[in-house]
């Protein structure tokens, strides 16, 4: 489901790269996506082994989970220093990864469903899905055999899905994304079952705590376009 969304990710940066971006650049800019994926992967099992208190071995690190946010803090992160280096516009090469991530997250949280990990605490509500006994939440925890879960995962597709819509013609996608994502991740956390480590905090997830990072940041980006519209304006 993650190729599935990379797939479609690709085809709407392919659809703006031809209007934001001369064509001689093209390249480049396949280069720093393919290379942020590489990054993005990296982080995102580096976070887990931190979140979860792992030795940092190979092994942990290849048989390790991923994490989300650790991958898309890794990933931006080497984006902002690769565009630098090969003279690409960074906040133009981040605006048309937004619609990019969206989609492909969307996908990948479908993938979780089905495949049963991020998921839910119990619940008695109409919307609780029941996964078959050897599926991973029973393996993780066999108390909740014959429980009721909140489907986080679809909860999260169909938030994704509501800002890919609220993103789509708004001209400063990366803050707004920052924000929203933030929020809806900060939440969805509360309806989480699935391990999810510590850092810094028992009081919030590692994941929620990183989303109060989002949403800080995606202000602070915000702000810096602000001042830099008005000390450059066109």
């Amino acid at each position: 489901m993650i190729g599935v969304g990379i797939f479609f990710g690709f085809l709407l940066i392919e659809k703006s790269v031809s209007r934001e971006i001369k064509f001689k650049d093209h390249y480049k800019l396949h280069i720093t996506l393919f290379l942020s994926f590489i990054f993005g992967f990296i982080g995102s099992r580096i976070f887990d082994i931190i979140f979860f208190e792992k030795e940092l071995n190979f092994l942990n690190f290849l048989t390790g989970s991923s994490t989300f946010i650790g991958g898309l803090i890794f990933s931006v992160l080497f984006i902002i220093l690769f565009t630098s280096i090969v003279k690409l516009k960074t906040t133009l090469v981040l605006e048309l990864l937004v619609p990019f991530l969206i989609v492909a997250h969307f996908f990948g949280r479908i993938g979780c469903f089905l495949g049963g990990c991020c998921y839910g605490k119990p619940t008695d509500s109409f919307l609780g899905v029941k996964y078959p006994e050897d599926s991973f939440p029973y393996q993780v925890d066999p108390e909740i055999v014959d429980m009721h879960l909140h489907p986080t995962q679809l909860y999260e597709s169909f938030a994704l899905l509501v800002i890919y819509f609220i993103l789509k013609n708004k001209p400063n996608k990366v803050s707004s994304y920052l924000i929203l994502y933030g929020v809806v991740r900060f939440i969805i956390e509360f309806f989480r079952n699935d391990p999810r480590g510590s850092f810094l905090t028992d009081f919030f997830s590692p994941s929620q705590e990183l989303s109060l990072l989002f949403i800080i940041t995606g202000f602070l980006y915000f702000k810096f376009l602000e001042n830099k519209r008005t000390t450059y304006p066109l």
